[in-house]
């Protein structure tokens, strides 16, 4: 399986894990902008990465004074903290999770990119490099071609040529100061993979209660796994939750899945930092049938929306405080952009098998069953400091892409 998140701040001119560091932090910034994004997508796939939301907009606010800093500390849940306190934890966590005793590959890499000749203050810069390893690169925005070039092969060689045009010319020109990019790539192999001849046809019934047919996983083992009340009472008002470790159990993927005749969108709101956290504390390893879609979906988010529902406009704005970033006073975000990617199959890599194409037929239980044929809610979470990687859902199994917007020149 792969899974990338990448999340572009362009800013433009106009007229130590150690600390006391709250564990749901990052959850609940993962919830609130989940909760933006199904606002605005009714029916659509989702897929994004906290994680490198959280490293790129922390970048930003190492520039960001006055209301422009209080805004970004707000929305991001920082405000208990200690000033700065959060940026050694961003980089104690990016330390741990990209270890190289790891069992599964994650890179995260940071990148800012600098106009010649735009003066960029010399403690940011500092500050950029301790706490993101951030390389710095001057560059001559308006050879818009030449740095697009130059980014997208960036891009390309920290995702291991996953993510190609990533940007395009349109994305800069003469008034264009300075990029800051983050890159986040993981592989994982399943602790226990699916046996590729197992793999079948299947059919999945979409929440309009449309079906398609899919190729469905399948494999009989031990997962954690748990049953959860919805507060309903039709059906039980039972929902599932499967966790499928990554080999070395310290990453796993957390399938959250309703009662068939229970839309995904009525389970939706339940969801809270605090229930992440109680599906990880009370979900048991127990054998499991497990029936789940391959299926790859890339997605690409315009986060202006996202961050002003979130309570942050001042950095958008001509009012912006950059002015610990440089001191020109005019400088403000005019882009802000995320594309993740990710492809779940029988190894939990990106090799696809072949298999026959065959229906099955549901045998009698003898374990529970967790057979994910219609929409699911699903998060990368590392297991041992709850921080979440990824969150999505599946609404559509058969897209091979599903596009946000269509990013025009500002």
């Amino acid at each position: 399986m792969y899974f990338l998140g990448l999340l572009s701040l362009l800013a433009l001119q106009s007229e130590a894990f150690k600390t006391n560091f709250p564990d749901e932090t990052i959850a609940e910034l993962s919830v609130n902008v989940y909760n933006q994004l199904r606002a605005s997508r009714e029916d659509e796939n989702i897929l994004f990465s906290p994680l490198s939301i959280a490293i790129a907009m922390g970048m930003v606010e190492l520039g960001a004074h006055g209301t422009t800093l209080k805004e970004i500390r707000h929305s991001m849940g920082f405000d208990s903290l200690k000033n700065g306190e959060e940026f050694a934890f961003l980089k104690e966590l990016s330390d741990m999770a990209t270890a190289e005793e790891s069992h599964y590959v994650l890179d995260i890499a940071n990148s800012l990119y600098v106009q010649n000749g735009f003066h960029v203050s010399d403690k940011f810069l500092q500050l950029v490099k301790k706490y993101f390893k951030a390389e710095v690169e001057n560059v001559d925005f308006s050879q818009s071609a030449a740095v697009a070039t130059q980014i997208n092969k960036w891009v390309e060689n920290h995702t291991n040529s996953m993510i190609k045009d990533f940007v395009s010319s349109r994305d800069f020109g003469a008034l264009t100061h300075l990029a800051l990019i983050n890159a986040i790539y993981f592989k994982g192999n399943w602790k226990s993979q699916f046996r590729p001849e197992n793999t079948r046809t299947f059919s999945f019934t979409k929440d309009d209660e449309s079906e398609v047919q899919i190729p469905m996983m399948y494999q009989q083992g031990e997962f954690y796994y748990g049953e959860f009340s919805d507060g309903s009472n039709e059906a039980g008002g039972i929902y599932q939750v499967l966790e499928i470790p990554y080999e070395g159990d310290e990453i796993s993927m957390m399938i959250v899945l309703s009662r068939q005749e229970v839309p995904l969108a009525t389970l939706e709101p339940l969801v809270k930092a605090s229930l992440i956290n109680e599906w990880a504390n009370s979900v048991k390893k127990q054998k499991v049938e497990v029936y789940l879609p391959r299926f790859t979906v890339e997605q690409e988010i315009d986060l202006k929306d996202v961050w002003r529902g979130l309570g942050i406009t001042e950095l958008f704005s001509s009012s912006a405080d950059l002015t610990a970033m440089s001191d020109n006073k005019e400088l403000y975000l005019a882009k802000a952009f995320h594309k993740a990617f990710l492809e779940v199959n029988e190894e939990g890599s990106e090799a696809a098998a072949a298999s026959g194409m065959i229906a099955i037929s549901r045998m009698a239980v003898l374990y529970p069953q967790v057979i994910v044929d219609h929409p699911f809610f699903f998060l990368v979470r590392n297991r041992r400091t709850g921080t979440v990687l990824f969150m999505g859902r599946v609404m559509h199994p058969e897209a091979m892409n599903s596009s946000g917007h269509d990013f025009e020149k500002l």
